[in-house]
């Protein structure tokens, strides 16, 4: 039987056996011939070349031109050195081929495993394939839930273009999604700085520290606002307090921040009277890009009182979230409706607490509140 020549199976299946056909050939010829060879990916030959090194970054050859390792299929070098070509092509070939694939699909949660397994090994680099593992592994961390292990990369990604003469070259990743971020403070709308998962936070926070501190001097005060949020989380205050404190930038952006954290830390420590007093008076006078954790903590320093008229005024609140920002920051939308979900349940509006539970599942059933929802909505129904 055969297969019309546009099916993909005959595509698969051509690709295959020309890989097949190419590698034959090559082994094929006489060992004299072989000097310095290279199968692509896409089935080029590069003969006549002379291998000239290969590390972390690729393999580089005559003229000094760098071939990245996810390009590259097969390999013959000098036998004193095949058998770490043949390493490493495996080591880093194979994941960072996946990584690049799946970013030129926008699949990034399925870009993170990849990307995991060799981040370790680029996080310190500063290079344009190193700037592609870091934020793959940022943004499947983030497609993931997992907001807070997502600062460290996000570090990595801001100290590689700091160092880069060629910012533009450096960040051109495959597929269409760039880091949507401001030069001026550091921030990113990829990840607003609030974090809700507290042992997270606490495993995050010195691989953050190290990642923060690498950028160096002149690192934007959005990277001190990022770190002092996840130690709130933490609930290290001491550390909160010291990010905090070096906080100087007079962007209007940056300048409400150290209020706004404040208000975290209150909420984080129970004082949510001192947390609505700092926010209530400012709450419209805040900057655009502060307005969506500004709300989300007024509402739960109401939501979570003890009195029904603050409860209800801060569910109002909260319900500003999905509204306005559900788009843009889902995460928090779904944080908001779980915030409100439980407020109804405690002052007995089981209509008002079910519809909020549906509107959570449907809008934003991939988030982890989402799913911290079903699970116990699971362990309660079974026996």
């Amino acid at each position: 039987m055969s297969l019309p020549s546009d099916s993909p199976r005959a595509s698969t299946w051509h690709r295959q056996s020309m890989a097949v056909f190419i590698a034959t050939f090559w082994l094929a010829m006489p060992a004299f011939a072989q000097a310095d060879r290279l199968i692509l990916r896409d089935l080029r030959l590069l003969g006549n070349i002379t291998v000239i090194g290969f590390d972390e970054e690729g393999v580089k050859v005559t003229d000094n031109n760098l071939i990245p390792w996810h390009e590259i299929e097969l390999g013959t070098v000098s036998p004193d050195k095949q058998a770490d070509f043949d390493r490493l092509r495996k080591e880093l070939g194979d994941p960072l081929f996946r990584v690049h694939q799946r970013l030129k699909v926008g699949d990034y949660a399925g870009a993170r495993e990849p990307a995991e397994a060799v981040f370790d090994r680029y996080k310190d680099r500063d290079s344009k394939v190193a700037y592609m593992v870091c934020q793959a592994t940022m943004w499947g961390r983030l497609a993931e839930g997992d907001r807070e292990a997502a600062l460290e990369p996000y570090f990595c990604c801001l100290r590689i273009m700091k160092k880069s003469a060629r910012t533009s070259e450096v960040t051109q990743l495959p597929g269409r999604r760039t880091l949507d971020y401001d030069k001026q403070t550091g921030l990113t709308s990829d990840m607003l700085p609030i974090f809700f998962d507290h042992d997270k936070a606490v495993e995050a926070l010195p691989l953050a520290s190290t990642a923060a501190t690498s950028i160096g001097s002149g690192a934007p005060d959005g990277v001190l606002v990022y770190m002092a949020a996840l130690a709130i989380a933490a609930e290290d205050f001491t550390q909160a307090e010291t990010w905090r404190g070096r906080i100087r930038s007079g962007n209007p952006t940056l300048k409400q921040w150290p209020v706004i954290l404040t208000a975290q830390s209150r909420v984080q420590t129970g004082d949510l009277i001192g947390a609505q007093a700092d926010l209530e008076p400012l709450i419209y006078s805040f900057e655009t890009w502060n307005q969506p954790v500004a709300w989300y903590l007024l509402g739960i320093s109401g939501s979570r009182s003890s009195e029904f008229l603050r409860i209800e005024n801060g569910v109002l609140d909260l319900l500003h979230i999905p509204a306005l920002y559900g788009n843009d920051h889902p995460e928090l939308a779904a944080a908001a409706l779980s915030e409100t979900y439980s407020a109804l349940k405690r002052i007995q509006q089981p209509d008002q607490a079910q519809d909020i539970r549906r509107q959570l599942l449907l809008f934003y059933g991939g988030t982890t509140h989402a799913q911290e929802l079903r699970k116990a909505t699971k362990s309660q129904s079974t026996p």
